[in-house]
């Protein structure tokens, strides 16, 4: 009788997301000989409406239950308790692919994106500490309650074991398995894009969010440093909007564009139109100041763009030797940085070189493959 694996999927969701975009690459790239050892069901949330994942569920290669969980937070843990109270003799291993392992769950698999939040937590200041004793005792939870955890980088790994002191059994439970990127090969790129939209001449691309640990605000300072030193034909191009930027970020980008735009928000993208503009830049910039993996440095490189990065978290294990290094905190590093590959052709096309052959080392293929070994080993210990 095969053994009966369930994989949660109920955090993804129809935005656009890192840890949707884990969970679905995960199923897709399940090796075709693990399906005859194991059943694999998958738990996703009712009515959740994203073409990736239902594309992938194909009927009679994995089994998949529907509930009603919530993606995120105190309410999750409460039902997937109860679904798990309900269900607990249905499966045989639980993968836990957020950062959010159910409670009373004994002896499943956890994965550990980052611990982001210890530092850098977007929470308004009267639950921010609320916010952040619920999510350090949910990871306590993960290293504890498991039988196994998953780490996405070595960073994520020595961040949970310094942070958390722990001992050498629990030390002894992570593994770590990268991320993979073959999820940015677009089959239909073919589909039009409107060029129109995005005349942005020549520029520097940078795709995030305004949460703090992004770092949007050192940037667009760095870039008013920056900007009177590169010809006037070079922009910044941010791929998202300005809604929730704060009042020094807005003056910032006053300053940029007094005497004529070169700063510009795409506001949301489809996916061919960010290939598009991840296509036509002239390099792409990551300046966050925590990653538990880092998915930008792979898409720079699978467009063949220079890249141009923190040297801080996980950053420098996945970018290796293929990026141009910056303080995240010094706006005048950023600057630098900037200056030095537009100065200079040679060196851009070298990060170039460079991040075709990192881009080698990683693969959705490798991480799904490595995570179904974990399976069996989950499966002997918990016999």
């Amino acid at each position: 009788m095969k053994s009966r694996i369930l994989i949660d999927a109920t955090t993804v969701i129809e935005k656009q997301d890192g840890l949707s975009q884990y969970i679905i690459s995960l199923l897709d790239n399940i090796p075709a000989e693990a399906f005859e050892s194991f059943e694999f069901l998958v738990l996703v949330n009712k009515n959740v409406q994203r073409k990736e994942l239902w594309n992938v569920l194909i009927p009679g290669k994995f089994k998949v239950i529907k509930a009603k969980i919530a993606p995120i937070g105190p309410k999750r843990d409460w039902n997937m308790y109860w679904w798990l109270r309900k269900h607990k003799n249905d499966f045989d291993l639980f993968h836990s692919t957020s950062n959010q392992y159910p409670p009373y769950l004994k002896r499943g698999i956890a994965t550990i994106h980052d611990i982001t939040f210890r530092k850098y937590l977007n929470a308004p200041w009267y639950n921010f500490n609320m916010a952040k004793h619920f999510l350090n005792m949910v990871i306590k939870r993960s290293l504890n309650e498991s039988v196994a955890v998953i780490a996405v980088s070595d960073f994520t790994k020595n961040e949970l074991i310094t942070n958390y002191k722990l001992n050498e059994k629990i030390q002894s439970k992570i593994e770590v398995i990268h991320e993979g990127w073959e999820h940015l090969v677009n089959n239909n790129a073919a589909e039009a894009v409107s060029k129109d939209k995005f005349e942005f001449g020549n520029y520097l691309f940078y795709v995030g969010t305004t949460r703090v640990h992004k770092n949007m605000k050192n940037l667009l300072k760095a870039f008013v440093i920056a900007e009177d030193k590169l010809p006037v034909n070079i922009n910044l191009v941010i791929s998202g909007n300005e809604t929730y930027l704060d009042e020094e970020d807005k003056k910032s980008i006053t300053a940029i564009n007094a005497s004529g735009q070169r700063i510009f928000f795409t506001g949301f993208v489809s996916k061919n139109e960010l290939d598009f503009l991840f296509s036509n830049a002239d390099a792409f910039i990551f300046p966050s100041l925590s990653e538990g993996f880092g998915i930008p440095v792979l898409e720079a490189f699978h467009f063949d763009k220079p890249l141009l990065c923190s040297n801080t978290t996980s950053l420098p294990e996945i970018a290796g030797d293929a990026a141009l290094y910056f303080d995240p905190t010094s706006p005048d590093g950023i600057a630098h940085s900037i200056l030095t590959v537009y100065s200079d052709p040679a060196i851009g096309q070298e990060l170039i070189i460079k991040g075709k052959e990192r881009l080698k080392l990683f693969s959705w293929k490798k991480t799904a493959m490595t995570t179904v070994l974990l399976y069996r080993n989950a499966l002997q210990k918990n016999k």
